[in-house]
Formats: structure tokens, sequence, C-alpha cells
């Protein structure tokens, strides 16, 4: 009886560890979600890689400097079920997003809302 209830502590024990990292490991924390932002900016790099996908912007600041964004996406199989590839994207490609910047103030986020630089949505399956 005493191993039965040993073998069931730990193994509940072990569940609780493991689901507590997977947790965290999705947890959005860091990003803003009450002040969304939007970017205006040119593709420097389109990361089709998981666990996520990355947009590599660059943004014109208000000075007029240039700001490098690294903006996380969702994993490859969720973008590609939605028409994301891993040519979707090119460098030099102008787009508009809606992002969820990081609470920390660094150049980065998470990102949404994906439109070409005339404001009509950005369709991935669109050939160019």
């Amino acid at each position: 009886m005493k191993l039965h209830r040993f073998i069931y502590t730990t193994v509940i024990t072990v569940l609780a560890i493991i689901s507590s990292q997977a947790s965290a490991h999705h947890s959005t924390a860091i990003y803003d979600s009450d002040n969304p932002i939007e970017l205006r900016g040119r593709v420097v790099e389109w990361q089709f890689t998981n666990p996520h996908t990355f947009i590599i912007l660059a943004v014109e600041d208000d000075n007029g400097e240039e700001v490098i964004w690294s903006l996380e996406g969702g994993n490859t199989s969720l973008v590609f079920r939605r028409g994301w590839t891993p040519e979707t994207l090119q460098p030099g490609d102008e787009l508009i997003v809606i992002v969820r910047p990081l609470h920390s103030g660094a150049p980065g986020g998470n990102y949404s809302d994906v439109r070409n630089a005339d404001g009509t949505p950005f369709d991935p399956r669109a050939k160019r």
C-alpha cells in the first residue's frame, strides 16, 4: 500500500512539473497585450522555423534611425495551415504589422494582423 501511494505521488508530482514547464513555454506575459502598436517597415528576414516563426523587420523610428524589430509569430504548423510558407516573405517586402510589444521596451514583440504597405490585408497565398 505504501509503495502504491509513493508511485502515485511521484507520478502526480512529475506531471505537475512537466505541465508547469509547458505552460511557461507558451506564456505571453512578456508581451504588452493591452497596448498593441502598429509598425510599418521592411522585411529583413523571414524565419520559418520551429518552435516559432519570426519576422525581422526594419522600422524607422521618430528620429529617422532604422531599428530592427524581432517579431515572434505562431509555430510553423499553424502558419502553414493559414497559407504561409518559407517563401512567403522576402527581404525588402514592405509591411504593416500589429504587434504586442515587449514589456521591456526592447524592439520586439508578437506579430498579428499583417498587411501590405498600402493597408490591404496580406494574403500569403497570393502570387507576387
